[in-house]
């Protein structure tokens, strides 16, 4: 069992994606520490690759172009790692990434949730830095928390809370009454839509409303506030496992995002 899977959904759609994916693969392979797998689902990219080229590294899987929620559910069927983490096509981690966090899981042997800060590298060269997310910790769990409070690889999981917790919804749950949340009365959801992504989360967990129910009366047509992809989804999943775990914020910069 590898100490990490490293799990990166892709979609190349224009040619500074597929840029932004060779400086992704390229942090992977300047770690430190290599005891990790690495799990990339090609979601039905359009752009030429030669994945391939990536194989000595990567495990590969490739589906239609089925959007990044159905394609994190395919990687954490096929995941083997003890820990979980997160890396979007366009990003990057610190060389250091994975050897800090094996120190850090073995210094705090309890947990089973970590997050951290993130660098942001900007266009025009600057550098900004996020620091890790500190919600109130209750006596399981975390306090009640809404969007915008998390970024996708600045936390990361062992493998037995998805066991027993799951990851993202079906791609398509049908029949659910939405009802009390003004969305159209009993219908299907699909999870690739924010809308319906979020009108999920809403009916799973009614005390988030207050942060993604637009205002009534300033706009009587439109109820359900987006959960996007990505800060959406990774809100949803890490709200999830916050329900029960505690997680341990670490002030370190590993995960490195570059703004659009």
């Amino acid at each position: 069992m590898p100490r990490f899977s490293i799990i990166t959904p892709v979609h190349l759609w224009s040619q500074g994606r597929v840029n932004d994916f060779l400086r992704c693969i390229q942090s992977v392979r300047n770690q430190t520490f290599k005891d990790f797998e690495w799990i990339v689902v090609n979601d039905g990219s359009t752009m030429p690759f030669l994945w391939h080229s990536i194989e000595d590294i990567a495990k590969v899987f490739t589906q239609p172009h089925l959007e990044r929620v159905v394609a994190y559910n395919k990687a954490f069927s096929e995941m083997s790692g003890e820990w979980v983490v997160f890396l979007d096509s366009d990003d990057e981690i610190d060389p250091q990434s994975l050897e800090k966090l094996d120190k850090i899981i073995k210094d705090n042997p309890k947990y089973s949730l970590f997050n951290f800060g993130c660098k942001f590298i900007h266009k025009d060269g600057k550098e900004t830095f996020r620091d890790p997310f500190e919600p109130k910790r209750e006596k399981v769990g975390h306090e009640v928390f809404g969007g915008g409070n998390i970024v996708n690889g600045t936390f990361i999981f062992k493998k037995k809370v998805w066991e027993e917790m799951g990851g993202f919804p079906d791609q398509d749950i049908e029949n659910v009454d939405c009802s009390e949340i003004n969305y159209g009365g009993v219908r299907n959801l699909s999870m690739c839509s924010p809308w319906d992504f979020s009108a999920y989360y809403q009916l799973k967990y009614p005390e988030v409303r207050k942060y993604f129910m637009v205002d009534h009366e300033m706009e009587k047509d439109k109820i359900v506030k987006e959960l996007g992809n990505p800060w959406g989804q990774d809100w949803a999943l890490w709200y999830t496992y916050t329900r029960k775990y505690h997680s341990l914020p670490i002030k370190e910069y590993l995960y490195w995002v570059h703004p659009r």
